[in-house]
């Protein structure tokens, strides 16, 4: 909600101001006029994200009622960048080879362009090297700040929020005006809202029973938050959300956090718990919701579980609620959202508890699109001494 677009000569970035719907139009419109589209990630954080435009892209081509006689193909290609530096060249490979009739067409989603970060600096050789082997290139990308535009790119900005109701963009505008660092502020549409949108609610991480420093560590942090998602009727297939055109689904859920706690079960090859699931998870799954967690631990120590999750929940093809850490499923926005403070203990340290709740409005409120819920934790105090 918060990113821009780049162009390279018709080569465009966006980001969640419903950045990924534009990319998925514009993959649309490229398979119409009968263009190969190559959906690509460069990172594991960006899956999800590339999983879902190309499965919407296959929808949205096999629903059109008057399809072109000969439409284009898609073809969904994952690298790791951040860990394998050979993948930039065998990117490079691929994608020529896709070359069609002197051109190609490329959806980058969630791609960075940091100048100091790795990733970023191979992000940038991709994009130049593609520049340099198609003259027929034809690329579309999100996920950039203004800050960060390689020198080959235009930039076009995208700002006006096309997705999330007046309620929750005020909760992210609290970030936006505070972390003006590669930011744009929101632009008006000229359409006026239909309505300001369901009140946020907020819990809180406090009281006798509440454990830990942060929600993720805490148990019953997550028997409250099944609570309000019960009551809001989530996988009851009612619906108490006014206006609402369909009931609220498992699947309608995320909960996200930045916490380094988060995880699920870890097992060894005996199949026996090693380490027992974050508070929040087990706490959900005492009131009986279905859950899939996605945590660095996870990614970690079952690889090819968390991949299969990914692809799943990309597609929302299971009915679970999804626990993750926010920056591992970027793109992806639902229409219920729990947003749980916490800390990366390698990210966030030097951050205040203030700084970590603007970066978690941007990462994670931004993500909702209809009823947000919010836990609130209370500041860290320190007793006054009594010495004398």
């Amino acid at each position: 909600m918060f990113l821009m677009t780049l162009l390279l000569s018709d080569v465009e970035f966006c980001v969640p101001t419903g950045k990924t719907v534009a990319l998925v139009l514009q993959g649309l419109r490229w398979l119409l006029q009968g263009h190969d589209v190559q959906v690509v990630s460069t990172l594991y954080t960006s899956r999800a994200a590339s999983r879902m435009i190309a499965g919407q892209l296959g929808m949205a081509l096999s629903a059109d009622p008057t399809p072109p006689p000969t439409p284009g193909s898609i073809a969904l290609h994952h690298y790791d960048f951040h860990n394998r530096e050979a993948d930039v060249q065998q990117a490079v490979t691929d994608l020529v080879a896709r070359v069609k009739d002197g051109q190609l067409h490329v959806l980058l989603d969630e791609a960075l362009f940091a100048g100091s970060d790795v990733y970023g600096q191979r992000n940038t050789t991709l994009v130049g090297r593609l520049a340099e082997s198609v003259p027929g290139l034809h690329l579309w990308a999100a996920g950039v700040y203004h800050t960060d535009i390689p020198p080959s790119l235009r930039p076009e900005p995208l700002t006006v929020p096309l997705r999330c109701a007046p309620s929750v963009l005020r909760e992210v505008q609290t970030a936006v005006d505070r972390l003006t660092a590669g930011i744009h502020n929101y632009s008006d549409s000229g359409v006026p809202a239909p309505g300001d949108g369901l009140r946020v609610i907020r819990l809180s991480h406090h009281g006798n029973a509440h454990t830990g420093r942060w929600p993720a560590e805490c148990r019953q942090c997550g028997k409250e938050v099944a609570a309000e998602l019960r009551r809001l009727g989530v996988g009851s297939g009612g619906n108490s959300l006014p206006n609402s055109p369909a009931p609220l689904s498992y699947s309608d859920v995320f909960i996200l956090t930045q916490s380094s706690e988060l995880q699920d079960d870890i097992e060894d090859d005996a199949g026996r718990v090693t380490s027992r699931a974050s508070g929040v998870v087990r706490g959900l799954r005492d009131e009986g919701l279905p859950v899939c967690v996605l945590g660095e631990q996870d990614w970690r120590h079952n690889r090819a579980r968390w991949e299969r999750d990914v692809d799943d929940v990309a597609v929302a093809a299971t009915d679970r609620v999804t626990v993750t850490r926010y920056d591992w499923l970027q793109g992806l926005e639902r229409r219920v959202v729990v947003m749980l403070p916490g800390r990366d203990k390698e990210v966030d340290e030097g951050l205040s508890d203030e700084e970590i709740d603007l970066y978690d409005r941007l990462s994670a409120a931004s993500r909702c699109t209809t009823q947000l819920i919010m836990v609130d934790v209370p500041p860290v105090t320190t007793a006054p001494s009594t010495a004398t």
